[in-house]
């Protein structure tokens, strides 16, 4: 366990350590990461997502792992969502991002560089898969959002809005890639590969100096029920449901790690760019972060 805290997880999380300290000493500040966090979202991130679905063997995908993983994740996403709402009293948008934030993990820019460092490239499979389902839960949590901010359903709207995300857009073009593969310039691939090669360390420091501007206390029980849930919860409900359906062992590991792995900063962005409040979202990605230090270095 003390080979993986010092190697790979720390070196990974110390990029995001880094960018934390920085913003402390008043060298970063958030108009920096706004601008870090552009070139991630518009760039870096899509091209790793495109280069993630373009070389994925698609149709070797386990789909009773993944639908476990998504039958987990619906469960914590609507109870979490539920409490925040009824018995938090929080606003709706913000409900349904909290229940985002407890099984939205970090698995691009944290889970995955730590899988490949100590498994190999055999996770790309897997971590794409649940990727996969990760980008219809955002999809569908930026409809709902988008609905509750405007005050109407406005449904031709937030479809128009989803088709210009590059988030949406990306997957799309990846699958493509994959289907059309021989037709595909190789030329893409290595602005996409070079292209995608910045996103997890850029988009770690970025989260960081943003992360530094938050009061870190209170913590409050509803965020350290969805840290929980996150760390917790979420890789047993995903162990019990893969569990079911026999022997998954090399998808199932991956699965249980991901699953692990701390809040992603996908529930952030939406956040902010629909003017919802941050802050309980920024402190659950933060501890959530710190403390899977600990939590992925024992399953690994």
């Amino acid at each position: 366990m003390l080979q993986a805290i010092f190697d790979p997880i720390l070196p990974i999380f110390a990029v995001l350590a880094v960018g934390y300290i920085l913003r402390k000493v008043a060298i970063f500040d958030a108009t920096h990461a706004t601008a870090i966090n552009r070139f991630v979202f518009y760039l870096a991130a899509p091209a790793l997502v495109f280069v993630i679905f373009a070389r994925a063997p698609l149709g070797q995908l386990n789909l009773p792992v993944l639908a476990s993983y998504f039958a987990a994740e619906v469960i914590i996403y609507s109870s979490i969502a539920v409490l925040a709402r009824k018995f938090f009293h929080l606003p709706l948008a913000e409900s349904l991002l909290l229940g985002m934030t407890a099984i939205f993990a970090n698995h691009v820019f944290f889970v995955r560089p730590i899988a490949i460092l100590v498994y190999g490239e055999s996770v790309v499979l897997p971590i794409g898969g649940i990727i996969i389902i990760d980008v219809v839960a955002f999809c569908l949590t930026v409809f709902m959002v988008d609905a509750v901010t405007s005050g109407s359903t406005q449904i031709k709207a937030a479809a128009m809005g989803l088709l210009r995300n590059p988030f949406v857009i990306t997957p799309v073009l990846g699958v493509l890639a994959w289907y059309f593969s021989g037709y595909v310039p190789t030329g893409l691939f290595t602005f996409a590969d070079f292209a995608g090669a910045a996103a997890a360390p850029v988009s770690l420091f970025a989260l960081g100096v943003v992360l530094a501007g938050v009061p870190l206390w209170p913590i409050g029980w509803l965020i350290s029920i969805i840290i929980a849930a996150k760390l917790l919860l979420h890789p047993l409900l995903v162990f019990v449901g893969i569990s079911a359906f026999g022997d998954n062992a090399g998808w199932q590991d991956i699965a249980i790690l991901v699953a692990a792995g701390p809040c992603g900063a996908m529930p952030f962005v939406i956040a902010v760019q629909y003017g919802v409040a941050i802050e309980r979202i920024a402190k659950a990605i933060l501890f959530s972060t710190l403390l899977s230090i600990l939590t992925l270095s024992f399953l690994i």
